[in-house]
């Protein structure tokens, strides 16, 4: 008897785990279904690998469960112990919907003592999920929206593309190459195959710095004739710059990357922010579709702002940058479809350089005609005041012969981005005159408000601050009159040009550097 109770206590002994592996699994937490599970692992890289472990327990639940990785995960194994002897190793495959890495649980699986994850990852930012039957069917569900998002980038980069190669355009070429960047991103989220680490993270920076680069470079190339501040666009570029290293050092480097997340979303907001001001920019100088260009880069920030500050597991936000990428590929595409349909049909591109001095951008001396005559008609029909300032450069002739043509023809460029700053209204049309002379027709403006005007180009002209040592000042200065007519009979305009050469004629005779009106501002009345 005494013999049989010892064989039974030893057979217990060696099948039943002892009282504290007993406790110790009992401790282990409990994986939430839809939450990422419980593991630890060493800061990993693209360069430098490292192995999640993950012990833990699940609950009964009515619907199967599954293990399912994020891109980062590049092999997974789960290992059920217990209870008893059992110890059954399951191996991920890519057989779940969408190509998820993952693994299937046995039904049991809430009966195991526990539950060992082992899994190679390039980064802990986002380790494996418990999932249920209905959430990775819904992963499956979801992916129709990012086929529909590949071909509507796919459709455009087809679309543009060979409409570059037709009419030679090098926007709707930029455009094309945007949208093939895009396009190639969303391919991983279609579920047709799925990549490595190795191959999907440094493909993703490349394709997204080529993203954001050839955004910029389409801005630049839309408004070509714009004339945009060089400084503003030297920012814009520096910006790219700072989002591109963002993004490759945080795709290879990973958890290593020593860039918080908050500042690589401050530098993508920044860099949209940049590309809205180039459109207000270019809107301030009456540039065709920069209200849609405005429209699109704002869709596309605000899309990244309500992603990156909302709730992960509402759906809403979690297709909001997306949705905002949709929309700023569409008004992109709007604005482009506008300017290579006049391109096509030789107007757009060719017709609005044909309407631009090739030196300042500014508008020519045949469209600045046409201008006066239509500012005439107008100002006849509608009973207005038309104004207009002409401006010539003092000592100029002796500035060529002290500096250089060159020297020469930078001062003119110069000085025609400060007269396209000052002239702001979409009414009111700034251009080159003849040789150093510019002239501005303003819309609805009185005598008071031409002077104004005038001063303010004088002034800004002064803040340029070029150095001519011909002169006493000692810097180039401008000379400027003012005019302004209300068109009582029909005519071409030359009375409001004779009128405003008159007074430019009156301000040189007076030593230069000045404004003249041709005739007395009246001082306001005063009430008594």
């Amino acid at each position: 008897m005494t013999r049989r109770a010892v064989a039974l206590v030893a057979l217990a002994v060696a099948f039943l785990p002892p009282a504290w592996c007993r406790a110790a699994d009992a401790d282990l937490p409990t994986a939430v279904i839809g939450a990422p599970l419980p593991g630890e692992a060493p800061a990993a890289s693209l360069l430098r690998p490292s192995t999640m472990r993950a012990t833990f327990r699940v609950a009964r639940a009515d619907t199967a469960l599954y293990v399912g990785t994020t891109w980062f995960v590049r092999d997974l194994s789960v290992t059920v112990v217990g209870p008893g002897p059992r110890r059954q190793t399951i191996v991920a495959a890519t057989d779940l919907p969408g190509h998820t890495l993952g693994l299937r649980l046995p039904a049991d699986a809430w009966a195991a003592d526990r539950l060992e994850l082992q899994a190679t990852t390039v980064s802990t930012v986002a380790p494996p999920y418990l999932l249920s039957a209905e959430q990775l069917a819904r992963i499956g569900w979801r992916n129709w929206s990012y086929a529909a998002l590949f071909g509507l980038f796919a459709s455009l980069a087809v679309v543009f593309g060979l409409l570059a190669l037709r009419v030679r355009s090098r926007v709707a070429g930029a455009f094309a190459a945007v949208m093939a960047a895009k396009a190639a991103l969303a391919i991983p989220w279609l579920g047709i195959v799925r990549p490595a680490p190795e191959i999907s993270q440094p493909l993703h920076a490349v394709l997204q710095s080529l993203a954001l680069a050839g955004l910029m470079l389409f801005a630049q190339t839309y408004f070509a004739g714009t004339r945009l501040p060089p400084l503003a666009v030297r920012a814009a570029w520096a910006l790219v710059l700072f989002n591109v290293i963002a993004v490759c050092g945080g795709d290879v480097l990973q958890d290593l990357w020593i860039m918080p997340d908050l500042l690589t979303q401050a530098l993508l907001i920044a860099l949209y922010l940049a590309y809205i001001a180039l459109g207000v920019l270019a809107l301030r100088r009456r540039a065709d579709g920069a209200w849609l260009y405005i429209a699109a880069n704002a869709a596309a920030a605000l899309g990244v702002l309500v992603a990156d500050s909302g709730s992960i597991g509402s759906p809403v936000v979690q297709s909001a940058a997306m949705l905002g990428s949709a929309a700023q590929a569409l008004c992109l595409a709007f604005a482009l479809t506008l300017r290579v349909r006049g391109e096509g049909r030789g107007r757009g591109e060719i017709a609005r350089w044909t309407r631009l001095d090739g030196l300042t951008g500014l508008t020519n001396r045949t469209a600045l005609d046409a201008s006066v005559a239509t500012g005439w008609e107008r100002s006849r029909l509608g009973h207005a005041p038309l104004g207009a300032v002409l401006i010539d450069l003092d000592h100029f002739k002796s500035f060529n012969e002290t500096y250089g043509h060159l020297a020469g023809d930078d001062a003119l460029r110069r000085i025609g981005a400060a007269l396209a700053d000052a002239v702001v209204r979409f009414d009111d049309v700034a251009g080159r005159f003849a040789g150093d002379k510019f002239l501005v027709l303003l819309a609805n403006t009185d005598l008071a408000g031409a002077h104004h005007v005038a001063e303010t180009i004088r002034l800004a002209v002064a803040a340029l601050d070029i150095a001519h040592g011909g002169v006493p000042a000692r810097r180039l200065s401008v000379s400027a009159g003012a005019a302004s007519v209300v068109a009582a009979y029909p005519g071409d305009g030359s009375a409001l040009v004779r009128r405003v050469e008159t007074a430019l004629y009156i301000a040189k005779t007076m030593g230069r550097n000045r404004v003249v009106a041709d005739e007395p501002i009246a001082p306001p009345v005063m009430s008594p």
